[in-house]
């Protein structure tokens, strides 16, 4: 009887149970994106980093078939080498419609460092190039995120082997030249003095003085002493020619009167260099000819490289002056031992041309405002020059147009994609004076 029982309480269910939707079978999902071989591969986006050191560390080839998860894989793979703020893509059947069309988008990290390493057992060449393998991408600076500066210590300590621990920090110990540093995390002895040998045409006082201004108090490290000595000695010899200068020796000992180390330094200062003949590339001949006017370098002189960048300074300035805001450039040296001259080759990279698009102003009346817009020169359009809006306002607080001028200021917002400029000139605790000076002023 009890499967009797059993029907009967089945049979008087709540007429709700017995009367349950059939379930609905969910909607198919969509295809995937069906493998075709990539016909085309681009990079977009990237500066520093060459577009095929790129392609090779998405994994993606041409001729080779490739769905969307490849290219998810690929963006994966980018994304992990630390290098890009961002990675995206695009895929597109081809114009025969036989493959795709790929291009891969980078927004590349905007800060990295270079790096060195100190007081580990194997030469800078031997630890670059292990680096080199591993890291395909990344070149001598790095960004300095906690991943990448984590990798970068693995493989460094793989690479050293023996159970060998290494660090790896972000150093400011050369002032404004940030570097990450690979070393063993043992504390250094800081530097209490500095002292010189060798030294002849400079005099121990100036060197010692130089170098004490920016290592005295710092940690203690050879490479990191190099690097002080190119930066703050070497410039004081070039100044004088001395270009082949050098530090053969770098030594310490035990301070006597303070906590730390004495630094010594050897210095081969080598003989004196004239400038030859100054080549420069990436102009016109015409043009040439007027920079090396600007410049002013004045061959069979002593190279005197402090007044050589100071003479590149002044044709960058005229470059930017005229709207080319990104100009590069970069000076090779051809050194003749045998008669003792230097040439240089100075390349430049001009660069995009910027304009003059908007004037903003911020804190005049409206009585004010429009005179300093007509007074304003450069027009919509037209090149740009850098220094102009802060030689505009010295010019308005010079001449006087306003009485109780207070800070003035400008700010410039460059479009790198539309290659065009916009000022804002911010003005505070004035009032109009009117047209009290003799003859033409700003306003006239």
């Amino acid at each position: 009887m009890r499967w009797a029982a059993a029907l009967l309480v089945l049979m008087v269910a709540p007429p709700a149970l017995m009367q349950q939707k059939k379930r609905v079978a969910p909607p198919p999902k969509p295809p995937a994106a069906q493998a075709f071989p990539i016909e085309t591969l681009r990079v977009e986006g990237n500066r520093r980093i060459p577009a095929e050191k790129i392609v090779a560390a998405s994994g993606l080839q041409i001729g080779r078939p490739a769905a969307k998860s490849d290219f998810d894989a690929a963006r994966a793979r980018l994304v992990a080498t630390g290098a890009f703020e961002s990675v995206g893509y695009e895929f597109k059947p081809s114009a025969a419609g036989t493959g795709y069309d790929v291009v891969l988008q980078v927004v590349e990290v905007d800060q990295v460092y270079p790096y060195r390493f100190e007081d580990l057992p194997a030469s800078d060449d031997a630890l670059r190039a292990a680096l080199r393998k591993q890291e395909s991408v990344l070149g001598d600076q790095i960004p300095p995120t906690a991943e990448v500066i984590d990798r970068y210590t693995k493989a460094i300590e793989q690479f050293l082997g023996n159970g060998v621990k290494v660090t790896g920090k972000v150093s400011t110990d050369v002032p404004g030249q940030p570097a990450i540093v690979f070393r063993p995390p043992v504390q250094r002895a800081n530097i209490a003095e500095v002292r010189f040998t060798g030294n002849e045409v400079l005099p121990s006082a100036l060197l010692t003085n130089t170098l004490s201004g920016v290592a005295v108090g710092v940690p203690y490290s050879e490479a990191m002493v190099r690097t002080l000595l190119d930066s703050s000695i070497r410039p004081l010899y070039e100044a004088r020619g001395r270009i082949r200068v050098a530090f053969p020796k770098v030594v310490t000992e035990k301070a006597k009167n303070a906590d730390g180390v004495v630094v010594i330094v050897t210095v081969n200062e080598g003989p004196s260099y004239n400038l030859g003949t100054v080549r420069l590339a990436g102009v016109a001949p015409a043009e040439s000819e007027a920079l090396q006017k600007v410049a002013s370098w004045k061959k069979d002189n002593i190279a005197n490289f402090e007044e050589i960048n100071a003479g590149l300074g002044r044709i960058l300035r005229r470059f930017r002056g005229y709207g080319y805001l990104r100009i590069k450039a970069r000076v090779d040296r051809d050194i003749h031992d045998q008669d003792h001259t230097v040439g240089l080759l100075v390349t430049l990279d001009p660069g995009p041309q910027y304009t003059f698009n908007k004037l903003e102003i911020v804190g005049l009346d409206l009585t004010s405002e429009p005179a300093i817009r007509k007074a304003w020169a450069i027009k919509q359009g037209k090149p740009f020059n850098p220094e102009y809006p802060d030689s505009f306002l010295n010019d308005i607080r010079e001449e006087g147009v306003f009485d109780n001028l207070g800070r003035t200021r400008s700010e410039t917002r460059i479009d790198d994609a539309a290659k065009t400029v916009d000022v804002t000139l911010y003005f505070s605790g004035h009032s109009r004076e009117g047209a009290r000076k003799k003859g033409p002023g700003i306003l006239d």
